[in-house]
């Protein structure tokens, strides 16, 4: 059975997800595992449950393995969706060896096989919460990277399905880039910890759909009262923070994992016996009501609200922004188009809409256009969106929204490009120079831009409006920062989204790139000290752009609390550096052309500005090859044309800066940089000594193993010292001026109390073996350019000096394995030869719950 147009697919589209021609609130429940086949129930059961299930008003069961075909067609019938997952051996090191990586993939190639194009299969998890130190253990970025090739298979055998992992907070950052949506595992049980989370995670989830996958409370510890009491906050925190769902865990108390029947906790809406609680109850008397975000979204009060939209030719996309503008969903609103002396078929667009108030001026530029659009308004908000962009139905609600926030006087929300028509617009999407916002926190920013910008009437009274010379560009800009010398917050929420079309050819897009250039020459004459030395506005917050690096790519530094245990674990992004930037800078340019020019008369400075050149043409090559196109436009072409404009981008803008500052006789006056020149550097892994392997029948994990080793060094009177909370690594022992050796730690949980605990070796130069190492190659190199005789001798030497710096390596990390071994021993760990270790091919049952 496949989809139809009677009985089409979810898709994700923005930060929503979509169904046929409305937006699709996923309401889940999870459903599993139970002792019988597939992880489900009787099949006789199955009818009574989904029935249960249907009446509680939720439209998706969340599994943990794969469904047959009989179940799914059993849902479709009940009116319900299904999220499936798929078991593997993700409790082990699953990236040991390239065959059981193999293995794996087949596994979900074959799940998704069996159920590709069912249209109640809503789409698939190809993973759930891998723990947080297996995951430090095999390499985050390895981990994120295997995930993305499961979903690319998954993805291979039913293009129509949704694909996604389910991480949680302590590995929050774990999401995989080509994924349709985010997920994550989350259990707060206090209300103002849960809704600032939400909003940190909507950051994380960037432009995709951010899903709360499990989501419970255990009624036998805290009671049914309780539970059923959190589980409403839950939710409506859930859909005040934007979030395009909610799955709770768990419908039933019977709960079959580990190869055995849980009873040690009830987070179940229902009693094994299918008796439904108080939370079933009260879920049940409102759910079924809620078919989009918004609609559960409780205003404090709902403030009139003048849509305002200012054109100039835009004919092209402006018959789509009014027509998504005429489904808002809102009580007090109206829509305001001031056409800014167009000569295309704006009149005739706008004489198409009755409830269109519309406007026409002599053509002034676009912030005179916006004021005369304030001035007609009646509303106490005035929202502001352009004429390529759709506004999302619930965009007013989570504006109002946003304005409650204490001392708000804008609120903005993410502009979204939606898929690209044609390859120019696809790779204009990656470049860095489009409209974005800049957030100084989760639910605060510094600026948003124009095209989803909302301001209270009297603060726009009390600013002055928008300064009439900015005639295409900037006048956000210098609003946001007006606002902001005010003494107003800029509030932000991910929720208030707007697709917003990017420019559709590469001649237009350079054509916006000179008018920023223009406008920020108009931005430096008022607001000199935001600006630096060699260009570019200096901001305080992180820009978020679809150009920028994912906030969730696993190749920052994590903070995971000693040992890798924190529950709550973030990365932070390495600093770029100032060096990216300078090297495709206008100005970096035309040292590199003087140089150039200058060779023609002494040729060492013509090999400089090639050099120069090379850096450019490097830093402008990493920045197009690490950007992820949308699928049909991840070609060679494609590349190659990013990396085109990510070269041309800064030049433009910056001469047309330049030329305008110029112009008016005003330079910038911030800092020359505003951060470190070079990027700071990863410190490497290290040089791999050995791996042991320790089995224990008796529970016995890292924690006792990394406590005995720590207390047989200090006994022995070994200098070492137990790893930090931005560390790596479990243990350090350094009894050399030479070498420094690291013991990183991890524990493989098999059926009842059998544990695998691995201990990986690795040493590190001193700082002071480094420093003579080269000492020895800076001497060789200036003996064999002055005295090459010498140079022999020196080279003999120095092979002596490095046998003699491996031997003692190997006889210091020889007396740490023997401590190390004897010491499991000791504890009843029985170490394990690379051969005996065991092969894990059996299924993995899902992950127990997060803390």
């Amino acid at each position: 059975m496949t989809a139809t147009a009677d009985s089409p697919r979810v898709t994700a589209a923005g930060k929503y997800f979509r169904l046929g021609g409305g937006k699709f609130l996923l309401k889940g429940v999870t459903y599993g595992p139970f002792a019988g086949a597939d992880g489900l129930p009787e099949p006789g059961r199955w009818a009574r449950d989904l029935e249960l299930v249907r009446l509680l008003g939720v439209n998706v069961l969340r599994l943990y393995t794969a469904p047959p075909a009989a179940f799914l067609d059993a849902c479709q019938a009940a009116g319900l969706r299904v999220l499936a997952g798929v078991a593997w051996t993700q409790h082990v090191d699953f990236l040991r060896s390239r065959k059981q990586r193999r293995e794996i993939e087949d596994i979900v190639r074959q799940a998704v096989r069996t159920t590709a194009g069912h249209p109640a299969l809503l789409g698939w998890l190809v993973g759930n919460e891998i723990e947080s130190t297996l995951v430090r253990w095999l390499g985050a970025r390895k981990v994120q990277r295997f995930l993305e090739r499961l979903i690319n298979a998954g993805r291979e055998e039913d293009p129509g399905a949704l694909f996604s992992y389910a991480t949680y907070p302590t590995t929050e950052w774990l999401v995989p880039d080509n994924a349709d949506f985010c997920a994550w595992n989350v259990y707060l049980e206090d209300e103002h910890a849960c809704t600032a989370y939400l909003a940190r995670l909507q950051n994380l989830a960037g432009n995709k759909p951010l899903l709360v996958s499990e989501f419970g409370l255990d009624s036998l510890k805290h009671g049914e009262e309780r539970q059923a009491e959190t589980l409403s906050w839950a939710w409506e925190a859930c859909l005040r923070a934007g979030a395009a769902g909610q799955v709770f865990f768990a419908f039933t108390d019977e709960w079959f994992t580990a190869g055995a029947d849980q009873r040690g906790w009830d987070f179940g809406l229902t009693t094994r016996a299918r008796r439904p609680k108080q939370a079933y109850v009260s879920l049940s008397s409102w759910l079924p009501s809620l078919t989009r975000p918004g609609q559960g979204v409780r205003l404090a009060r709902t403030p009139s609200i003048s849509v305002i939209v200012c054109t100039h030719n835009g004919s092209h996309t402006l018959q789509d922004a009014l027509a998504s503008l005429e489904l808002l969903v809102y009580p007090d609103f109206e829509v305001i188009l001031v056409d800014d002396g167009s000569t295309d078929r704006t009149p005739e667009i706008a004489a198409d809409f009755r409830d269109v108030k519309y406007i026409r001026i002599d053509h002034a530029g676009l912030s005179a256009a916006r004021n005369r659009g304030a001035e007609e308004a009646r509303g106490e908000i005035l929202a502001y969106t352009d004429d390529d962009c759709q506004v999302d139905e619930d965009w007013l609600t989570y504006l109002a929204l946003a304005f409650e926030r204490e001392r708000t006087g804008m609120a903005g929300g993410p502009n979204i490009p939606p898929p690209a028509r044609t390859l120019a617009q696809a790779c204009i999407a990656r470049t860095p120079g489009g409209p974005a916002h800049v957030l100084v926190s989760d639910t605060e920013a510094e600026h948003v831009p124009g095209c989803n910008m909302a301001v209270l009437r009297d603060v726009w009274k009390e600013v002055g409006g928008f300064r009439e010379e900015y005639w295409a560009a900037g006048d956000d800009v210098d609003f946001c920062w007006r606002v902001m010398d005010h003494g107003y917050r800029i509030a932000f929420h991910a929720g208030a989204m707007v697709w917003h079309y990017r420019r559709f050819t590469v001649r237009a897009f350079l054509n916006q790139q000179k008018g920023y250039g223009k406008a920020e020459a108009l931005l430096i004459e008022r607001h000199r000290h935001r600006f630096g030395r060699l260009g570019g506005a200096r901001w305080r917050g992180s820009i978020y752009e679809p150009s920028r690096r994912s906030l969730t790519r696993a190749d920052g530094i994590i903070y995971g609390g000693q040992f890798g245990t924190a529950p709550f674990q973030a990365m932070y992004a390495l600093a770029e550096g100032e060096f990216p930037h300078l090297i495709t800078s206008l100005h970096w340019l035309a040292a590199a052309l003087v140089l150039l020019v200058a060779g023609w008369w002494a040729h060492p400075l013509a090999w400089m500005g090639g050099i120069m050149l090379a850096f450019t043409g490097w830093a402008a090559a990493r920045k197009a090859l690490e950007a992820r196109l949308e699928a049909r436009y991840e070609t060679p072409a494609g590349h190659l044309l990013l990396w085109f404009l990510v070269l041309a981008q800064p030049v433009l803008r910056g001469w047309s800066r330049l030329r305008g500052c110029l112009r008016h006789g005003v330079h910038p006056t911030g800092p020359w940089l505003s951060g470190p020149i070079l990027p700071r550097l990863r410190r490497g892994p290290g040089k791999a000594v050995s791996e042991l392997a320790f089995w224990s029948a008796h529970s016995r994990d890292r924690d006792q193993l990394l406590s005995a080793v720590l207390d047989e060094c200090r006994q022995h009177h070994w200098p070492v010292i137990a790893g930090e909370q931005w560390d790596t690594w479990d243990f350090q022992i350094q009894r050399s001026p030479w070498w420094i050796l690291r013991g990183t730690t991890v524990t493989e949980y098999h059926p009842g109390d059998q544990r695998l605990t691995r201990l990986r070796l690795t040493s590190h130069a001193t700082r002071f073996n480094l420093l003579l190492s080269l000492t020895f190659l800076f001497s060789f190199a200036t003996l064999g350019f002055f005295a090459g005789k010498y140079a022999l001798w020196l080279l003999g030497l120095s092979f002596v000096y490095w046998l003699g710096l491996e031997f003692h390596h190997g006889t210091l990390a020889t007396q740490v394995l023997r401590l190390v071994t004897r010491t499991a021993r000791e504890l009843g760990l029985r170490p394990l030869a690379a051969e005996a270790q065991p092969q894990h091919h059996e299924p993995e049952p899902p992950p127990e719950i997060s803390a």
